[in-house]
């Protein structure tokens, strides 16, 4: 991304666009030298500076002269530091078994954490949102000195937006509950609220495996199996903000019932229960994926077939959207990247077959780089407003 305004452009609107360009940078990739930005962004050194100064007056980054040049030639380059700790936002993820809250700093640093487990007693919307609020009382406590700028939810549910609403989170058991609604009732700041899968997505091509890709697709595997897709650097949200639910794209016309209603759902072949259900089969009985993937690595014959047998419906499936969407590369997020990881050539296997190859490049298969890729998205799409417009940073927020 290149800093630049249209001739038409009043001069705060492109300073500002040049002052949130050099702040994405900082965010994303720590500390620069200023000559470094002016190479990222495109502007003079004198720019430059005055932006740095900007950043500096309103708290998030300190200068630094570093001992020596990084090359080991010139004078000393001033460095520019982000600082993680003068602004934070709260991240939320919520998944079929477990909830996590995060308080994550410039630059992606995690600042504090907090989860637990969900059981039958507290995984109703109003319970979730209930223990999310006091874990992020709980997270601000600790955060006084930090403005806090944003809030950020996954969950594993089709997300209609503005308003934030969970309209069908199957392994959740919710309909159309109003979870970013509740929530930003209970916090009294705006809630964002996107798919889990949509999230781990923008996580992976911001950070990850997909840096640098302008066309991908993700395809994350928690309980069950969902889908980010990039075109052209931008997040696919599909008419209504539902695309992406490659779990629920059909390989067999007479296969398995998935809980969606359909027959031969993707997740009912690669989703966690489908792959215990495999193992059981293979007579592998009482495993997690944990164990089953590690078997599979020592050479144990029977959950190797077993992931391999997986990886190659995960293949077939790569196909079907490979003919439709024409990507650079798939990103394997969750348990999928293990099977990825451990049984690649069932996977191309799979890809290979079902997919038009006539005129076609090859496709990238890579593992997700991420760490708890929702949660991380989470964070990313609440920071979204500071960095469009960083001068716009007020008055602190209420902590909770």
């Amino acid at each position: 991304m290149r800093a630049a305004g249209s001739s038409a452009a009043r001069p705060e609107q492109i300073r500002r666009h040049n002052l949130s360009t050099l702040l994405r940078h900082l965010h994303l990739h720590g500390q620069l030298s200023r000559s470094e930005l002016a190479r990222l962004t495109g502007l003079n050194r004198s720019t430059i500076g005055g932006l740095v100064g900007d950043l500096a007056d309103l708290g998030m980054v300190s200068q630094r002269s570093p001992t020596r040049n990084r090359d080991g030639a010139g004078r000393p380059a001033y460095l520019v530091v982000p600082r993680p700790r003068s602004v934070h936002v709260v991240a939320v993820d919520v998944d079929v078994e477990s909830v996590q809250v995060a308080a994550i700093g410039l630059t992606g640093r995690v600042l504090d954490q907090i989860g637990w487990q969900l059981r039958d007693d507290n995984r109703s919307p109003v319970a979730v949102v209930d223990d999310v609020a006091a874990a992020v009382r709980e997270l601000s406590a600790g955060l006084r000195r930090s403005q806090r700028v944003g809030i950020g939810a996954s969950v594993p549910a089709m997300v209609h937006n503005p308003e934030g609403v969970a309209v069908y989170a199957p392994n959740l058991e919710w309909s159309n509950e109003p979870f970013g609604g509740l929530l930003e009732q209970r916090l009294g700041e705006p809630v964002l609220v996107g798919n889990d899968a949509d999230l781990a997505t923008l996580a992976e091509h911001r950070r990850g495996a997909a840096a640098g890709f302008g066309h991908v697709v993700c395809v994350l595997g928690r309980v069950g199996v969902g889908g980010g897709i990039i075109v052209a650097g931008h997040l696919l949200h599909g008419g209504r903000g539902y695309a992406g639910e490659l779990g629920h794209m059909s390989l067999q016309a007479d296969g398995p019932l998935c809980h969606c209603g359909n027959h031969g759902c993707l997740e009912e072949y690669v989703g966690e229960a489908a792959i215990l259900r495999a193992a059981g089969e293979a007579g592998l009985e009482s495993i997690d994926l944990p164990t089953l993937f590690s078997r599979a690595e020592l050479g144990d014959p029977d959950a190797r077939d077993v992931v391999a047998g997986v990886a190659r419906w995960f293949g077939r499936g790569l196909a079907n959207l490979a003919n439709v969407l024409n990507p650079e590369a798939f990103v394997a997020s969750g348990h999928l990247a293990e099977v990825l990881r451990i049984a690649e050539p069932s996977v191309r296997e799979g890809l290979e077959r079902g997919m038009v190859t006539i005129g076609r490049a090859p496709i990238t298969l890579l593992q997700g780089g991420i760490r708890d890729a929702s949660l991380v998205g989470a964070a990313e799409l609440a920071f979204e407003e500071l960095l469009a417009a960083p001068d716009l940073l007020g008055t602190p927020r209420s902590a909770g």
